[in-house]
């Protein structure tokens, strides 16, 4: 992949950074691009860093399945939610994807084609369009440069009542002592003591003898003390009905729930992919959706019409789904603390599955936004918080009432 002349290119792609957005792309054009030539660059020893992704039924399109199918690495068949005064089932997949996995899945992928250059223990020094420098003053020149080097490159949300937050977790995954009967990942269980926010536990049964347990906040603050945490989860594991007998990994995350979109995408590379780049959920912190979208685009379009007619398209989309998904960020940060957020979430989690499901997956339509600002305005109804069904243990104890 030499550049051999001033106008020659290293790659048709250069993929700047490991992580989800830029694995996702890679694994994307291997599939449908075969003949085009990638080349990925990762400051460190493997793809993915230390993270579990997980992502809903309409995160990953159907048009996806044909190159995304094996990054499902865990599957069932929704989730539950627990608040103080309701609980609820949510219907449709949820999956999860480890970066061991997806470390396995792009490797694979480089070593299978002659076309794709994965660069581990790569430092790249500057990004400046089709061009990328290296720290040893390598310049490398890509058709389309995808620059994705994590959330630490978003800008800075500020401080103050209009700046948003921040959802952080620390996630602990852990070798169970006993076998858990748990079929099903719990996505928020919040009766928890409150505190710095909005908290809850988030729980993935991988195994039964092995569990993801997060303890996670909606936060004003990006500040975590992860050893106290990690004390913590293991102390709440008894209340989910889990005994924890070792830990196996821990997974620590501080992401950005900005209340102004920072949605950039320009039409002439290179794109700012991931967290940087606004390619997330602002409103609930889920990545994978928008990536998985932009890695559409790139694999389904010639590298030449990259900034057509269907990006344009794309980022317009995109951007109308990031400010309003911003917008209710501003709200919730600015607006709502204490127990108004956890009514406010509590009240979210009433409206149907096909409405949960589209905002996770950043396809809100007009009547879903009418319908989510209305939930969580002051004025609703306090009878649809009441027709939620009630948690197991309080309906056993207003059938022994009566």
């Amino acid at each position: 992949m030499a550049a051999t002349t001033p106008d020659a290119f290293d790659a048709d792609y250069i993929l700047v950074g490991g992580g989800l957005q830029n694995g996702l792309i890679l694994l994307a054009l291997a599939a449908r691009k075969p003949d085009a030539s990638v080349l990925l660059l990762e400051q460190g020893e493997t793809i993915g860093g230390n993270h579990i992704w997980s992502f809903q039924a309409l995160d990953l399109p159907a048009s996806a399945l044909d190159w995304a199918g094996p990054i499902i690495e865990y599957e069932w068949p929704g989730y539950q939610l627990y608040f103080d005064e309701s609980a609820r089932w949510v219907n449709g997949a949820y999956r999860s994807l480890s970066s061991e996995h997806l470390h396995r899945l792009v490797m694979d992928a480089g070593a299978a084609s002659d076309r794709i250059d994965i660069r581990l223990r790569a430092s790249v020094a500057a990004v400046d369009g089709q061009a990328v420098r290296l720290t040893d003053a390598t310049r490398l020149r890509g058709r389309v440069v995808v620059d994705a080097r994590g959330p630490e490159a978003a800008r800075p949300l500020g401080t103050g009542r209009f700046c948003g937050g921040y959802q952080k977790f620390v996630g602990l995954e852990c070798r169970l002592a006993s076998s858990t009967d748990l079929a099903a990942p719990i996505l928020m269980d919040s009766r928890c003591a409150q505190r710095d926010g909005f908290r809850f536990h988030y729980v993935l049964p991988f195994a039964p003898d092995r569990a993801l347990i997060e303890d996670t906040y909606f936060s004003n603050s990006p500040d975590l003390d992860v050893e106290t945490l990690s004390r913590d989860i293991v102390a709440d594991a008894a209340r989910l009905g889990l005994t924890v007998a070792e830990v196996l990994r821990t997974e620590v995350g501080v992401l950005p729930m900005p209340a102004w979109s920072h949605f950039h995408a320009p039409d002439a590379s290179p794109i700012t992919g991931g967290y940087a780049g606004g390619w997330f959920n602002p409103g609930t912190g889920y990545s994978l959706a928008a990536a998985a979208q932009l890695a559409e685009h790139l694999s389904s379009v010639p590298v030449a019409d990259t900034f057509g007619r269907d990006w344009r398209r794309l980022t317009r989309r995109m951007r109308i789904q990031a400010h309003f998904l911003a917008f209710l960020n501003l709200l919730m940060f600015g607006f709502f603390h204490d127990a108004k957020r956890r009514r406010l979430m509590e009240r979210f989690y009433m409206v149907s599955d096909p409405v949960i499901h589209r905002f996770f997956a950043m396809r809100n339509n007009p009547l879903d936004m009418w319908r989510i600002m209305y939930v969580g305005a002051p004025w609703t109804p306090k009878g649809w918080a009441k027709r939620a069904e009630r948690p197991a243990a309080a309906q056993a104890a207003a059938s022994s009432a009566e």
